[in-house]
């Protein structure tokens, strides 16, 4: 028992490490594409380019089993911290000796692509090590805590970027380059080898519009695009309306996020810890505060540490609700399914999100913000409207 609970918080590092690392790109891409004269919609494909490879290599890499589970994870691990030194030392490069950016561009497009495809077998080939680790009594729990090893790196990340932001902008992927090559080294030494990968031909027929869990997944990728939003603009959106340079900026955002990465661990604990809510509950209250944290954005910019706390918190209920909520409304066999449907949500986000808000950026610089408001009031009437619906049904079944 002690043995697999060892194993299971390896696994879990793995793919928190792995999220910290994809996001960690987030907040320093607009203040790099501005140094390396790179323009805003050129900085959004850079982080959607990953996102699409990822979803791609998520599927791919789940299907190999030309390799033992470990050497494949090994190899996919090393190839994916290569590609994020390679992007690193390519832009420092690139800031002193290249002027032809549209040379730059496709360069850099080019190692996102490998990036995201190689990173997208992590999570994958992780999900299998955890489903091959637990039985029926504990896979729930296991695929919860694969689930908030996704989240919680998806806004780690980022915090670890914006503060070594303050260092050089390309310290980030240097250091997330690191981590990588730490969890390598500690899974290799630590997780035996196994036979390769068996495809499951008996999957869960579950749908992801299934109507058990069609609401939580909308949240969630919901909350995915509009973080990746938030993330990828927020350097543009702090020069431009506070007047700061590229170093200035990443300051204030490393911090900001920071913050914000604590509310999201410190909500989490409460509600875990104290707050027996039903998910649907726990989102109600996320969605009020991330639409008052994207609001602060709009009108108290001057005030960004206050506005990313209140972010923070609602980030960290509306992770906890919809992935719990998901895991609740399904049966034990189809817990499967459902991880890898929340494990995509992010993928899926970090490829619509980007863009989107970059191009809605040079538009005009409110409305990535007031998009994303739109977005989660939207949800907030779909999470009312649903337990309604169900609060009415439950009344005629009693009646």
């Amino acid at each position: 028992m002690l043995l697999v609970k060892y194993r299971m918080i390896i696994m879990f590092l793995i793919v928190l490490c792995g999220m910290i690392s994809i996001a960690a790109f987030n907040p320093i891409i607009g203040p790099l594409s501005r140094n390396l004269g790179l323009t805003e919609i050129q900085s959004g494909c850079l982080v959607s380019v990953a996102g699409f490879f990822w979803l791609l290599g998520g599927y791919f890499w789940e299907k190999r089993t030309f390799l033992s589970k470990k050497k494949l994870l090994a190899t996919i691990m090393l190839v994916y911290l290569l590609t994020l030194a390679g992007f690193a030392m390519l832009a420092d490069y690139a800031e002193t000796n290249v002027q032809d950016s549209t040379v730059l561009f496709w360069s850099f497009l080019l190692l996102r692509a490998v990036a995201g495809f190689f990173f997208g077998g992590i999570p994958s080939i992780a999900q299998a090590y955890v489903m091959g680790w637990t039985s029926k009594e504990t896979r729930t729990r296991g695929m919860a805590l694969f689930g908030a090893a996704n989240g919680l790196g998806f806004v780690l990340g980022p915090a670890m970027s914006g503060g070594m932001a303050a260092v050089g902008l390309t310290t980030p992927m240097y250091a997330a380059a690191l981590l990588i090559f730490v969890m390598t080294t500690l899974f290799f030494m630590s997780i035996p080898d196994e036979p390769a990968l068996k495809v499951d031909r008996q999957r869960s027929s579950l749908s992801p519009i299934d109507p058990r869990i069609r609401i939580y997944l909308c949240i969630g990728l919901v909350l995915s695009v509009a973080l990746n939003i938030v993330q990828v603009t927020i350097g543009f959106y702090v020069q431009d309306q506070m007047g700061y340079d590229a170093r200035g900026a990443a300051q204030l955002i490393g911090l900001g996020l920071a913050i914000s990465g604590i509310m999201v661990v410190a909500s989490q604990i409460v509600i875990s810890n104290y707050l027996k809510w039903h998910p649907k509950r726990v989102l109600r209250a996320g969605l009020l505060f991330v639409a008052l944290g994207l609001l602060g954005f709009l009108l108290f910019i001057r005030v960004a540490y206050v506005d990313f706390a209140i972010l923070g918190i609602g980030i960290g209920f509306t992770l906890l609700g919809y992935s719990a909520g998901s895991s609740l409304a399904v049966q034990d066999h189809e817990q499967r399914s459902v991880a890898s449907f929340i494990a995509a949500l992010q993928g899926g986000g970090s490829f619509l999100g980007p863009v989107a808000g970059t191009a809605l950026y040079t538009a005009h610089m409110a409305f990535p913000y007031s998009f994303c408001m739109l977005l989660i009031c939207l949800c907030g009437v779909l999470v009312v409207r649903n337990g309604a619906v169900i609060a009415r049904m439950k009344k005629e079944f009693e009646g």
